[in-house]
């Protein structure tokens, strides 16, 4: 059987960085700029932004209506945000532009 994580890391001589360690302590967060308009998002930081698991993002993304991932990023699919975020405020998971929260 084969062992993961951290303890296995440094059991076989292979040390984690500060880097490493600082980020799994912050949670797992991938954002990518593409440029000044483009955010590319999972759905770990599509369910932080709407307040919603990442498993009920799934659920929703499988459903009609959601846009569709434009790829993937290892084994998580990846949205573009403006996509996503038309899509909640037009279903009222987000307030609409403009108004207070």
């Amino acid at each position: 059987m084969l062992a993961c994580g951290a303890a296995a890391l440094e059991r076989r001589g292979t040390r984690t960085t500060a880097s490493q360690r600082a980020r799994r302590r912050q949670g797992y967060r991938v954002v990518v700029q593409v440029d000044s308009r483009t955010e590319l998002v999972i759905a770990v930081e599509i369910a932080k932004r709407l307040q919603i698991s990442p498993q009920r993002v799934n659920v929703l993304a499988s459903g009609p209506g959601f846009p569709k991932p434009l790829g993937k990023l290892g084994r998580s699919a990846v949205w573009r945000w403006s996509s996503v975020e038309r899509w909640a405020r037009q279903t009222g998971r987000l307030p609409a532009a403009g108004t207070p929260d």
